[in-house]
Order: C-alpha cells, then structure tokens, then sequence
C-alpha cells in the first residue's frame, strides 16, 4: 500500500471519529433523531469509501484516474457537509422530529449523490470522445 492510500485511509478514519465524538458528546440524549443522525453518517462515510475503492480500481490509464477527480471531490464535500448536519441534529436531538432529520439527510444525500453519478456519466461520454480520437488519429 503506498503513502497516499494510507494517508487517506487515515483522514477518513479521524473525520469519522471526529463526527461520531460530536455527535455523541453534543446530543444531551440519544433519541429517534440522534440516532438517523449517526445512520446517516456512517452511511455517508461508508459509500463514500466504496465508491472511491471502486473508482480507483477501476482504472487502467493516468487519464482515467484524473477524470474521477471530480467525482472524489463531490463526496469528500457531502461528507464535509455531514459535520455540520451532525453538530445541528446532536445539538436538537432532544427538540427536533426525527422525520425533520430524515428529510434533511435524505435530500443531502440524494443531491450529492445526484452530482457524483452525473460527473460519472459525464467521464464516460469524454472517455468515449477521447477513445474515438485516438482511433481517429490512428487510421490517418
């Protein structure tokens, strides 16, 4: 495993931890709340690992890999803006409908996930662009 990989494995692992210790050192109690609150992060943070793993193992070429920056940057910001839901649901949790929690969390979700799959699609339709190309020069 080279440095990058651990280095990220390691930030993951500690912008993890620090969400969880906010959450469960700012909720007052654990209610219905608190507890979407954390299944939502751990969501976020998990489908965010895989995605990545799979992103970075799926390509063969540097241009591959530099086409899936975007997508990597999309979810690193959907897990920086679970810090704030978190800090926000933690503080309420005691106050606030879980069913408010669901939406938010959902609607941030699907946003982002929105975003990464379209950026996805978006470095195929290049990938396929940049291979005609390269064909095209070929035959000449």
């Amino acid at each position: 495993m080279n440095k990058n990989k651990i280095i990220g494995i390691l930030s993951w692992i500690l912008a993890l931890s620090l969400n969880n210790v906010l959450l469960f050192l700012l909720a007052k109690e654990t209610t219905t709340t608190f507890w979407v609150t954390a299944g939502f992060i751990w969501f976020a943070f998990i489908s965010s690992l895989i995605f990545q793993w799979l992103i970075w193992n799926g390509g063969k070429y540097l241009d591959e890999h530099f086409l899936h920056i975007s997508p990597i940057a999309i979810s690193y910001i959907y897990i920086g803006l679970q810090f704030p839901i978190c800090i926000f649901f933690a503080l309420g949790a005691s106050t606030i409908h879980y069913g408010v929690s669901v939406l938010v969390n959902t609607l941030v979700l699907v946003c982002f996930w929105m975003l990464i799959l379209g950026t996805l699609s978006g470095n195929t339709q290049i990938q396929n662009v940049n291979q005609r190309q390269k064909n095209r020069h070929k035959e000449l």
